[in-house]
């Protein structure tokens, strides 16, 4: 299972989970420790390595795209929870 795909999972039943419940933190809690965390760090560490003007905009292109992606799951996540509520 890829990171995307654990992450549309996880997303997933939050987005489905009863808002304010515990099931709900717990969901949102588990979006952040496997996914978002790690992913900072990941990021934090290749900026330490970007040593000139065209490292920084490489890296910065990726990080944008990653973050692009995501937030495509999470609209399509979205979307969809619309469509079954119609």
């Amino acid at each position: 299972m890829t990171t995307k795909t654990n992450f549309k999972r996880m997303f997933e039943e939050a987005e489905n989970a009863p808002a304010f419940t515990e099931e709900e933190r717990r969901a949102q809690a588990n979006i952040w420790n496997w996914n978002m965390e790690t992913n900072i760090r990941i990021w934090d560490e290749l900026a330490k390595d970007s040593r000139n003007k065209r490292e920084w905009n490489e890296f910065a292109k990726f990080v944008l795209k990653e973050i692009q992606e995501y937030a495509k799951i999470m609209k399509e996540v979205k979307d969809a929870k619309k469509e079954d509520e119609k």
